[in-house]
Order: C-alpha cells, then sequence, then structure tokens
C-alpha cells in the first residue's frame, strides 16, 4: 500500500475580508506532474477522484492512507461523476460515437465494494436527472435536482422539470456548473462570460456572487469556493482558490502563482481538494 507523505507548504493564508480563519494547505505528495485533474470527493471526505484534461478514466486515492486505485478508464467518466452518500457507488459517463459519427453517452455504475463496471443506463443523446439515481430513499428522491441542458438551467422536483434560468434564456446566456446547496434550498450556477450566482429553487431572489468565481462548489449552506483563472487565450497565466460568503465576504485561499484549480469540498472534515495545472493534487484545511 503506498501511503502519502504529506508536506506543509503553506499557512494561515488570509485576505482582510475572512471566510476562514485559519487555512493551511498539504500536498499530496505520490501524485507526480502529468495528465491530471480533480474530478470528485466523497461525502465523508475519505476519498478523492481524478481524472485526465479530456475526462478519461476515474482513479480513486484514499486520503488517509494514499492508496491508489484505477476504477476505470473509459471516455467521459470524469466528467462529473455522482458519489452515493456512502461513498462505495459511483455513476459515471461513458462516451462513444457511432457509425454516424454522433456521440452517445451512457451512464456506468462503478460499485467500489465489488470491483464491479456494468451499464446502468443505455446510450443516449442527452444524458440529465440522474445525480438522484444512487439514492432511493424517499428522502433522496425528494430532493430538488439540478441540470443543465441545451445551455439552460433546469430543475427537476416531485417529477416535474422546469427550465427556470433566471438570467434569461436566449441563445447568448450559457448556465454552467449547477449545484444544489447542502440544504436542498439553494442553487449555485456560473453564467458565461458574468459569473456565479445563487437563486431559490423557483429561479427568484437571484444574488450575484463574483466575476471571477469559476467552478463553483457549495462548502456549505452559507459559503462558496471557487477558482479566479486567468490566460491570454493560449496558456494559463495564474488561478487561485477562492471563498466567498453569502453575507458578502471574499477571501483568497492560495497564491495564484500555484495555479490551483477545480475545487471540491468537505465541511463535515473542513477540507478543500484541488488540482494545480501541473496534475498535482493539494488539500486546504481550514477553519470558520
Amino acid at each position: 500500500m503506498r501511503r502519502i507523505l504529506v508536506l506543509l507548504v503553506g499557512c494561515c493564508l488570509m485576505t482582510q475580508a475572512q471566510v476562514f480563519h485559519k487555512v493551511s494547505m498539504d500536498k499530496i505528495c505520490g501524485l507526480e506532474p502529468g495528465d491530471c485533474r480533480l474530478a470528485g470527493m466523497s461525502p465523508d471526505g475519505s476519498y478523492i477522484l481524478t481524472t485526465t484534461q479530456t475526462n478519461k478514466g476515474l482513479r480513486q486515492i484514499d486520503l488517509l492512507t494514499g492508496e491508489q486505485i484505477q476504477l476505470t478508464d473509459i471516455q467521459g467518466a470524469g466528467f462529473q461523476p455522482s458519489i452515493s452518500s456512502n461513498g462505495r457507488q459511483i455513476l459515471c459517463r461513458k462516451v462513444v460515437f457511432d457509425e454516424n459519427h454522433m456521440r452517445q453517452t451512457s451512464l456506468q455504475l462503478l460499485d467500489l465494494d465489488k470491483g464491479t463496471q456494468k451499464q446502468f443506463r443505455a446510450p443516449a443523446r442527452e444524458v440529465r436527472g440522474y445525480k438522484t439515481d444512487l439514492e432511493k430513499t424517499p428522502e433522496k428522491m425528494l430532493r430538488p435536482e439540478v441540470f443543465i441542458e441545451d445551455l439552460q438551467l433546469m430543475v427537476s422536483m416531485n417529477g416535474v422539470t422546469s427550465n427556470i434560468s433566471p438570467n434569461g434564456t436566449d441563445e447568448d446566456t450559457r448556465y454552467i456548473w449547477p449545484s444544489l446547496s447542502p440544504d436542498g434550498q439553494r442553487i449555485l450556477y456560473f453564467v458565461s462570460g458574468e459569473g456565479a450566482y445563487v437563486c431559490n429553487l423557483e429561479g427568484k431572489d437571484v444574488q450575484f456572487i463574483a466575476h471571477d468565481c469559476r467552478a463553483p462548489q457549495w462548502y456549505d449552506n452559507e459559503t462558496i469556493i471557487g477558482m479566479n483563472d486567468r490566460d491570454d487565450s493560449e496558456m494559463l497565466l495564474s488561478s487561485s482558490i477562492m471563498a466567498y460568503s453569502l453575507s458578502g465576504e471574499v477571501q483568497e485561499l492560495t497564491d495564484p502563482q500555484a495555479m490551483l484549480m477545480y475545487p471540491q469540498c468537505c465541511a463535515s472534515r473542513g477540507i478543500i481538494a484541488c488540482s494545480a495545472a501541473n496534475g498535482e493534487v493539494f488539500i486546504l484545511k481550514v477553519e470558520k
């Protein structure tokens, strides 16, 4: 079993308007620089999932032991995989092209206890409404689901799907990165060229978070984590992990020159995982 050698590379990176009063950063050693990007974190923060820059495959990395397991090599698996509440099953995409060169996407179920992979949903042109498929309890099935369809913001509740798109439905308004708050009451989303917003389940009470809050994630019901990345249209120049509170505080958590991106959060453990442009992975430990 390969163990993680933890190196403390920073502590208490703060700005005047603090969201967290303590921030430290550990680098996960054993992950060599290369074609690697963070794809997810288990709900209990015990492991992370990594993929390639083109979303090929999924690798599980145990944050306690450092054990690494290649779960699958299929194309598309790294694009928004869904992890069950107990962390033992993962739904991921499998992308193929048919005889007419049309893109087809199926859902694959990875069972971590059995070490198996099987088709969960047949190939189709679009895949939607699968984030709650792993949870069959009444409480989970009643939880709203948010997703993007034709670049519009959609919400499904009680079997009814609606296009809420709070910022408009014209072709120039493109929604990405939607997610539901932990309490299931608010929706976080990003509009290309505009920034990150929060709204209620009806698409009302819209609150602007920040222009530079890309790949946003809920940390808790009042805190959002995102990345502020800059490029010159050809190469990445800088990227930092940012924290925003719904009451207006903003805090830069990492040095922009560290080029950290794509945060994943686990508030119960007080950690934020992120990956560097060179494929290295870091864990931020935070305290409010």
